[in-house]
């Protein structure tokens, strides 16, 4: 029998006994949720699952057309050149979450269910829709860690390999589990550019000291219109995270760019005179947020500007307080700009998951790319809940992108 003096297991309770009842649970109520907080842009498609966790693909990128060759009456024209296609491969990682109740676990419920059918009896009304509201909610409520895990690693992964072109498990990131690896993204080491000494945007953590050979304005203008060139006119976008970008407009070559930007009548009116520069920071150093924001895809020429805000939780071992404490991981790196093409710029190539036992009680999750299985063990009274999702997010257009850090 699932059950334990009397209680029955979290999943019976709520009528999951079956695969098949697991799934249209999972379904109905949770698969909804796999989009929400999902930081993805660029990356949304998956690819199709595999059965190896080795991976092969073709980079994408525009090719120049070429013109037709003028010839005379009776000549044939050279052939046109076939370009040989890019390979990009790798290795795919697995991740995996978990959620258990144990013995003491049905203690607490038990003390939980008690206290609601003293309650309702007290009232004169039935326990009976309390306890499976509350029974509800605590499945719930663990199936959604397990989901929001998948959707923070997802989420750092697409942000780590926009900002620094690779993902690299550490002990700061994956304190519980393989370290020292790196996932790269292949972006050409002669796209990624460290600004050095006094270039440098920033001299101090604090942003209160400028390089004084900073030139920010023109490091963003310069990217943009180069890959535009490139791109051959197509359309550029920006990727930044939000906080330290605010820290960077903080900038005295930023503020009279942005302030002009922001008051073009003050251009015509005073100039480019000191005392006109010095109005136009003034101006920025007063302006909201979204007028920053639209000043800054003004002066830097870009089609598209994001801002990063996704942040992504870690739980590790505090030996000092001996507890378990969430640390911060922001999955976009601070002081860091990306230059990239608009739209689509990488997929998230997956490895097919294996079923189990048919005897376990199993639904897939991310449509069908990751899945997660339920176990019971009655002689330890545990309730055990596992997901396993394989998955990189890739660039497919890594020659296109370039990473500037700024300090």
């Amino acid at each position: 029998m699932n059950q334990y003096f009397g209680l029955d297991t979290l999943m019976a309770s709520n009528g999951i006994t079956s695969s098949a009842a697991f799934m249209a649970y999972y379904i109905q109520v949770l698969s909804r949720r796999e989009s929400q907080n999902l930081n993805e842009i660029g990356f949304e498609e998956w690819d199709t699952p595999q059965i190896d966790f080795e991976y092969k693909m073709l980079e994408a990128e525009d090719q120049i057309k070429v013109m037709a060759t003028y010839v005379d009456l009776n000549s044939e024209p050279i052939p046109i050149g076939t370009k040989g296609f890019n390979t990009l491969t790798g290795s795919i990682p697995r991740q995996k979450a978990r959620w258990i109740l144990g013995e003491n676990d049905y203690r607490k419920e038990l003390i939980v269910l008690q206290n609601l059918n003293v309650a309702a009896t007290f009232m004169n009304q039935s326990p009976g829709e309390s306890i499976k509201n509350y029974l509800a909610k605590l499945l719930f409520g663990g199936l959604s860690e397990i989901q929001d895990a998948h959707i923070g690693s997802i989420s750092y992964q697409v942000g780590q390999m926009k900002s620094t072109g690779s993902v690299t498990l550490t002990d700061t990131n994956n304190p519980r589990g393989i370290q020292n690896i790196t996932f790269s993204a292949q972006i050409p080491v002669a796209n990624i550019t460290t600004l050095t000494s006094d270039a440098r945007w920033f001299t101090n953590d604090d942003k209160t000291s400028e390089g004084s050979e900073s030139d920010p304005v023109n490091d963003v203008k310069t990217r943009v219109r180069d890959l535009k060139d490139k791109l051959n006119g197509g359309s550029v976008t920006v990727e930044v995270n939000e906080t330290s970008f605010f820290q960077d407009m903080k900038h005295s070559k930023w503020q009279v760019a942005l302030g002009y930007a922001i008051a073009p009548a003050l251009l015509i009116s005073a100039g480019v005179s000191d005392a006109a520069k010095a109005t136009a920071a003034a101006v920025a150093a007063a302006a909201s947020d979204d007028a920053i924001k639209a000043a800054f895809k003004s002066v830097s020429g870009a089609d598209e500007v994001i801002y990063n805000k996704t942040v992504c939780g870690v739980e590790v071992w505090d030996k000092s307080t001996k507890k378990l404490v969430r640390n911060k991981l922001q999955a976009f790196n601070v002081n860091t700009y990306l230059f990239r093409p608009s739209g689509k710029v990488g997929i998230k190539k997956n490895v097919v998951p294996l079923r189990p036992d048919p005897s376990a009680i199993s639904a897939t999750i991310f449509g069908g790319h990751g899945i997660i299985e339920y176990r019971y063990d009655a002689r330890t009274k545990v309730q055990d809940w596992v997901s396993e999702l394989t998955v990189l997010c890739v660039p497919t257009r890594p020659r296109d992108m370039y990473i500037l850090h700024t300090k």
